[in-house]
């Protein structure tokens, strides 16, 4: 599996963490995920608070990582967010 940059795998789980300038950022950030997350219908766990969000990616229905979980990580990557 390729890994996607800044991703790393802790307890078969693939996470990051990003770091924002204070509270309101990181919650922004959080809500855009949570509509994409909708719209593709996977939803990853996600844990923040002031100045860091924390995304969680793991499918599930499957008890592994995925390309689910792969695809959204680089959908993040993306955005071109500081972690």
């Amino acid at each position: 599996m390729n890994i996607p940059e800044g991703w790393v795998v802790v307890e078969e789980r693939l996470m990051r963490e990003f770091e924002f300038p204070n509270f309101a950022d990181a919650k922004s950030f959080i809500d855009a995920l949570s509509l994409h997350a909708d719209s593709v219908n996977h939803h990853p766990e996600f844990h923040f608070g002031w100045g860091y969000a924390v995304v969680e990616l793991f499918t599930h229905d499957e008890e592994k990582i995925t390309t689910k979980d792969i695809d959204f990580a680089r959908h993040i990557n993306a955005m071109n967010v500081e972690a």
